[in-house]
This record gives C-alpha cells, sequence and structure tokens, in this order.
C-alpha cells in the first residue's frame, strides 16, 4: 500500500515538476510516508523513475490486449490494439504525459527501458505476421511504431479535448482508420 502510495505521488511530482524539481524528501511528504519508507521500497530516486515507468509499460500492454482474441485478422487485431491503446491514454492523462517526458529521458535506465519494451513484442510479433501475409507493408518495424506511437499519442491529445462522446468516437475512428490506411499493403 505505502509503495503503491509512492508511485502514485511521484507520478504525480514527476509529471508536474519533472525529475530534478522533484526531490524525494517531496514525494515522502506528499505521500504521507517517511523518506525512510520511500528508501525502503526504492533505493535511488532513478529507481523509482525506473519502476514507475515499467509498471506504466506494462499496464499499457495489458490494456491493449483486452479482448483481442475476438480479431482473427491481423490487421484488426493492431487496429483493435491501438484502439485499446487510445482508450488507455484517454483514461490515463498523467501516464500517457509521463511516458512522454521520460520515453527518451536518460533518467530512465537501459534495462528499463529494455523490460518496458520486452511487454509489447506481441505487437511486434504481429506485424511481422502481418508483413508475411501481405497485409501490412513491408516496412521498418520500427519506423512503422514511431509512426504508430506519433499518431495514437495525437488521437489521444485530440480525443481528450472533444467533450461530445460522439465526435470523439469519430475522432478516434477516422484517426485509426488514417494508420491502418497507411499500413496496409
Amino acid at each position: 500500500m505505502n509503495r503503491d502510495k509512492i508511485l502514485a505521488t511521484a507520478l504525480t511530482l514527476f509529471v508536474e515538476r519533472g525529475f530534478s524539481g522533484t526531490p524525494t524528501a517531496l514525494i515522502s511528504k506528499e505521500a504521507g510516508v517517511s523518506t525512510g519508507t520511500l528508501f525502503f521500497y526504492f533505493k535511488t530516486k532513478e529507481e523509482l523513475i525506473d519502476t514507475l515507468y515499467t509498471c506504466i509499460k506494462q499496464e499499457a500492454a495489458e490494456a491493449l490486449s483486452l479482448g483481442s482474441r475476438k480479431d482473427k485478422t491481423v490487421a484488426g487485431k493492431i487496429r483493435h490494439y491501438m484502439a485499446n491503446a487510445v482508450a488507455w491514454g484517454i483514461q490515463n492523462p498523467k501516464k500517457i504525459t509521463f511516458m512522454e517526458q521520460f520515453a527518451n529521458s536518460p533518467f530512465v535506465s537501459k534495462g528499463a527501458h529494455e523490460e518496458g519494451t520486452s511487454h509489447f513484442l506481441f505487437m511486434e510479433d504481429l506485424v511481422h505476421d502481418g508483413i508475411r501475409e501481405g497485409s501490412i507493408r513491408p516496412i521498418d518495424v520500427n519506423l512503422l511504431f514511431c509512426i504508430m506511437g506519433s499518431s495514437i499519442g495525437a488521437i489521444i491529445e485530440l480525443a481528450s479535448k472533444e467533450q461530445d462522446p460522439g465526435r470523439r468516437q469519430k475522432i478516434v475512428d477516422d484517426g485509426l482508420d488514417l494508420i491502418m490506411g497507411g499500413m496496409r499493403a
């Protein structure tokens, strides 16, 4: 419970103040725990960042794959995963902001980056399957994921600002259709 409070508090503070502007003493104070308790769970601030980063990546990956068994085609599965990513992003704005801030940050260790990426290997396998079967254009997978990630981020940002549920869904559908159209062979 204390660990979860520390992570939730750290998320809020890192998003609001950045890494350097968030001392561990402030995290402890805002979480309502002693600094010793914080350091019991996380030996360093960098370890705290790494843990938060990998936890968010794992949560996002789990959210992506919800309900995916219903889709029979590679393209259907990819679109489903992207729709789940958008829905998760809209529901978790602080986590999206944190990932944007720290995805390429030197404050996240190489090991945490690798662990975070490992949660999404199912997507890489799926894209490779689509390329092999001819439903996805043969393109560098890393380039495709960069384009997908940027596009999904833009959809999340725009859809999050839309209050009307119907218009919000249209933004999501149109955005995903555009991404899928660019991926198709």
